[in-house]
């Protein structure tokens, strides 16, 4: 082989050879272009995913908020004609200092019973709405940290975390 037909092949060559360093490169770029972009589609379906969760617990609380304001206004209503029962009651048992007078005995009765009774479904008004405060606070709660766990995110996507 003559040396021109040598330079001939080594140009060939170093043209193949720049050829396949540039597509590899090429392929290479595009690889990572597209991981890049399959990350930021990532973190964006998460942050939008996110964001949903953040609303639909907003609306869990704020219903939750507005069922207590109602529950607890019957509460407070309830409350009351239990203490008003319970006046009653000592009314009858203050007419007379030796008890009861028997004339009124039974009517006594009645009340106190029906005190008793309204003591029972007061105490177990009371559990229900402690059970649902303690529900409400816990759905607040979550989102109250759903929420500044998406502001981080947010912040750090944007570059200021």
């Amino acid at each position: 082989m003559t040396d021109g037909a040598r330079d001939g092949t080594r140009g060939t060559v170093a043209t193949w050879v720049l050829v396949t360093l540039a597509a590899a490169a090429l392929l290479g770029s595009l690889g990572f272009a597209f991981k890049t972009r399959m990350e930021e589609r990532r973190e964006y379906q998460e942050l939008a995913s996110m964001g949903h969760r953040i609303r639909a617990l907003r609306a869990a609380a704020d219903s939750c908020r507005n069922h207590l304001a109602v529950a607890h206004a019957r509460f407070l209503d309830f409350d009351e004609r239990v203490d008003s029962l319970r006046r009653d009651v000592l009314r009858y048992e203050e007419l007379d200092s030796r008890g009861v007078p028997r004339e009124r005995y039974d009517e006594y009765l009645s009340r106190f019973d029906g005190y008793n009774d309204s003591v029972v479904a007061w105490q177990e008004r009371a559990r229900t709405l402690e059970a649902d405060e303690t529900a409400c606070r816990e759905l607040i709660s979550e989102h109250n940290v759903l929420g500044d766990s998406l502001r981080r995110r947010l912040e750090e996507s944007r570059g200021g975390g």
